[in-house]
Parts: structure tokens; sequence; C-alpha cells
């Protein structure tokens, strides 16, 4: 299961970093904080589906992080 602080609410996406995904998997969420906290499944056809964005660590590394959008996402709880 990976665990996600808060979505990026600006665009309703989740971002998710490609080196915790496992390939060709679903993927268990959990959102700690917001509006949005619980437990979801996310789909392998939708995180191949989600655009790659970059974003730069706290080091200036760049980490390749897949936007999954809120909407796909499938509630468990």
């Amino acid at each position: 299961m990976i665990e996600i602080r808060e979505p990026r609410y600006n665009d309703r996406v989740v971002l998710l970093a490609r080196y915790k995904l496992p390939c060709g998997r679903d993927v268990d969420i959990r959102i700690l904080k917001g509006r949005y906290a619980g437990i979801y499944h996310v789909t392998n056809e939708t995180i191949c589906r989600s655009p790659i964005e970059t974003m730069t660590t706290r080091y200036g590394k760049p980490i390749a992080m897949r936007a999954v959008p809120l909407d796909a996402l499938e509630r468990k709880e």
C-alpha cells in the first residue's frame, strides 16, 4: 500500500512515484489527510494512461511521478 499525505487539489490529481509502482499490477493507496482521506484502489490501466510529471526533491534530484486523477480512484472504505 502506498501512502500519500494529500492529493494536489488545484488540478485534482494524486502523484505516485514511479519507483514505488509495481510493474503490471493494481495498487492500493492510502490518503492520510484532507477531504479525500481514506483507502483507494487504482487499476494498472489507469496508471498506464496517467501522464508522467517530473518533480524535484529537496536535494535537487528529479523524480518521475504518475499524475493519477482523483476521479479514476475507486474508494475501498
